[in-house]
């Protein structure tokens, strides 16, 4: 952050607070009698709110976002390999580089998820006919019927653990996300659900991204995707290409919009906040 930003950038975090209960944790500022630029920079301030402001839009404005996340303090941080983390009231970037409007909605995503002890994402595993059990996952590994090399990820097409159970948690997803892999489980599908909902077919800073997770199941197999990844899209097309190329056709949108529109009911935790799905 430049000097010469830092009353641009104090306006935005007062209003960033004012608007979404939202703490930025500012690293920049003077100190010891020189200017400290810390991490932020003027243009990610920007395509923070903005994307902020998206998610606000599509929950049903400052004032829903405010009730589902429940306020939250975001710093830049090393968080490994990770572009983002996240638990109630708190999300953390990579220090390591920029970030995306995408990292953004996902990481509250999570959030939102979490202030309501991570029921959300069991209520998708249910509403999408899906369930969890690393126990029928083994099985499955164990059997050589798992896309993956017996116990762990390959590093080839069609070895990526995208099918169902196939995962690291033993997560069967049901009905169509719009991708799955090693990682992939009710957590990070509740996450991706919301981005995509975001997104999807709203001529926004996310719509892209949307897009280019749907179309590469047009593609051959060992084609590269948008993606810059290599796998057998043909053959998985059938787990994750929506009717049509329809995203909205999917239960995952549906979700989405049931909960936004509350005609989904979000279950009461009392207050108590857990900090682990």
């Amino acid at each position: 952050m430049d000097r010469s930003d830092s009353q641009y950038a104090q306006a935005k975090l007062a209003q960033l607070k004012g608007q979404y209960q939202i703490d930025v944790s500012a690293d920049w500022g003077d100190g010891e009698g020189e200017w400290k630029p810390g991490s932020w920079t003027r243009a990610e301030l920007d395509r923070f709110h903005s994307a902020i402001d998206l998610m606000a839009d599509a929950m049903g404005g400052p004032e829903a976002f405010v009730r589902h996340i429940g306020g939250a303090t975001v710093r830049k941080a090393d968080i490994g390999s990770h572009g983002g983390e996240a638990l109630a009231h708190r999300v953390s970037l990579s220090i390591k580089g920029s970030f995306s409007s995408w990292t953004v909605v996902h990481e509250f995503a999570h959030a939102w998820d979490a202030n309501y002890g991570w029921r959300l994402s069991k209520l998708l595993e249910k509403y999408t006919g899906g369930f969890t059990s690393p126990f029928l996952a083994g099985i499955l590994k164990a059997a050589g019927l798992a896309d993956t090399e017996r116990f762990r990820p390959g590093k080839r097409p069609g070895r990526y653990g995208r099918r169902p159970g196939c995962n690291r948690a033993g997560y069967f997803y049901g009905d169509r996300p719009s991708g799955s892999n090693w990682s992939f489980n009710r957590v990070e599908d509740f996450a991706e659900s919301v981005a995509m909902y975001v997104g999807w077919e709203r001529d926004n800073d996310l719509s892209q991204h949307a897009r280019k997770r749907i179309v590469r199941y047009q593609l051959k197999n060992g084609d590269k995707d948008p993606f810059n990844i290599i796998d057998n899209w043909t053959y998985y097309a059938q787990r994750f290409y929506p009717d049509n190329g329809d995203y909205t056709r999917t239960k995952r949108w549906q979700f989405v919009d049931d909960l936004v529109k509350g005609r989904i009911a979000i279950p009461d935790v009392g207050g108590r906040h857990p900090t682990r799905p």
